[in-house]
């Protein structure tokens, strides 16, 4: 044992990242923080379902707003990235 007790938030973290999940777990705040990161009007169409890869998958309401984010998909995914972190590559609309 060291000398020093340690918070269970550091030693999770610490472990987590020993055991290669770090990575995993960066790219995963793109769901969380989905509604932060788009705004309110584009989450309150959308949710942020699963990573696949380096690739988010958002289900989308609706077809015209599907149509819409596929415009703005570059922009969105450097605001992912600048906001995470993170290697998110793609974002695929369903």
């Amino acid at each position: 044992m060291s000398g020093e007790p340690q918070k269970i938030g550091g030693f999770i973290l610490e472990t987590l990242k020993r055991m290669g999940f770090s990575a995993r777990l960066k790219k995963q705040q793109a769901i969380t923080r989905w509604s932060e990161i788009v705004g309110e009007a584009i989450a309150r169409e959308t949710e942020a379902v699963r990573i696949d890869g380096d690739t988010l998958v958002v289900r989308v309401a609706q077809a015209a707003w599907r149509q819409q984010l596929i415009f703005l998909k570059d922009d969105i995914l450097t605001r992912i990235n600048e906001e995470i972190g993170g290697d998110i590559k793609d974002i695929r609309f369903i």
